[in-house]
């Protein structure tokens, strides 16, 4: 997790993988969430993916 000059403002980086159960191909694909946290609760979630990454990922 990243923290960002607004204290209610957070920013994370993830990735998923899984595999295609008809093919067992494996693949991963790297997002971005923007998260908004007041009173110690999300209360805002953006999420920013590379979406020819994930096309790629899933053949």
């Amino acid at each position: 997790m990243n923290e960002t000059l607004d204290p209610e403002v957070a920013v994370v980086e993830y990735e998923l993988a899984g595999e295609i159960a008809t093919t067992g191909e494996r693949g991963s694909a790297r997002f971005i969430g923007v998260l908004r946290v007041r009173d110690g609760r999300i209360v805002g979630w953006r999420e920013y993916q590379n979406t020819s990454a994930i096309q790629h990922a899933l053949g």
